[in-house]
C-alpha cells in the first residue's frame, strides 16, 4: 500500500470516529432535555376551597422538650502550698501619747505692803532742837538718815547716808530719831521690821 493510501485510510477512520461521538452527544442532551420537560410540565392539582368548606385544622407541633441545663463541672481545687516560717524578729514600737504639760499656777497678786511711819502725836522737832553752837555759827543743812524700825516700833538703829556738811547737825538728826516712836511696816497686814529712809532739814529762822 502506497504513502496516499494509507493516509486517505487514516483519514476516513478519524471522520468516521469523529462522527460517533457527534451522535452519541447529541443523543445524551436529547434525552436529559425530555426528561426536564416532562418534569417541568408535570400537571399541578389545583382548585379552589369554597366559602362553607371547612379547612381541616392542622395538627399543632409537639411542645418542646422541657430545657435541662447542662451540669456545671465544680471549679478546680488549687492546691496553694502553705508557707510558714518564724515569727517576725522585728518589734512594734506604739508611741507613748506624751503628758500634757501642767499649767502654770495662776500667779497671785502680792500682799499689800506699807511703810513705816512716824506714830499719831509724836513731833520730832520737840524732840531734836536746833544745835546751839549750829545757830551761833550759823550752820544749815540737809541730812539723808537711813534708820531701822522694827516690828513694835522702835529705831534701833540709825546711820547717815547723805551729810548736810556739818557733822554736829548729822549726828542731831540721828540722835532725834532714834528717839522717836514708829508705826512699824506691814506685809499683808503682819508688822515687820524695815529699813526707812528720812531726809532732815536744818534751816536757820530770820
Amino acid at each position: 500500500m502506497s504513502s496516499s493510501q494509507a493516509k486517505a485510510r487514516r483519514t476516513a477512520v478519524m471522520a468516521v470516529v469523529i462522527g460517533v461521538h457527534v451522535l452519541l452527544g447529541f443523543g445524551l442532551v436529547a434525552g436529559t432535555a425530555v426528561r426536564y420537560v416532562q418534569e417541568t410540565f408535570r400537571p399541578i392539582d389545583t382548585r379552589l376551597i369554597e366559602q362553607d368548606e371547612e379547612i381541616p385544622p392542622s395538627e399543632p407541633p409537639p411542645p418542646p422538650p422541657d430545657y435541662v441545663p447542662p451540669p456545671v463541672a465544680p471549679p478546680p481545687a488549687l492546691d496553694i502550698p502553705v508557707v510558714t516560717g518564724p515569727p517576725s524578729q522585728t518589734a512594734i514600737v506604739i508611741p507613748k501619747a506624751e503628758p500634757k504639760p501642767a499649767e502654770a499656777p495662776k500667779p497671785q497678786a502680792p500682799p499689800p505692803v506699807t511703810q513705816a511711819r512716824i506714830a499719831p502725836g509724836v513731833n520730832l522737832g520737840n524732840l531734836c532742837p536746833y544745835p546751839s553752837a549750829s545757830r551761833r555759827l550759823g550752820e544749815a543743812g540737809s541730812v539723808v538718815i537711813l534708820f531701822y524700825v522694827t516690828a513694835n516700833g522702835r529705831a534701833t538703829e540709825a546711820k547717815v547716808e547723805s551729810s548736810s556738811g556739818f557733822p554736829r547737825l548729822d549726828e542731831a538728826a540721828v540722835n532725834c530719831l532714834r528717839k522717836g516712836k514708829y508705826v512699824a511696816s506691814t506685809v499683808g497686814g503682819q508688822a515687820v521690821d524695815s529699813w526707812q529712809r528720812i531726809r532732815w532739814t536744818w534751816k536757820l529762822e530770820d
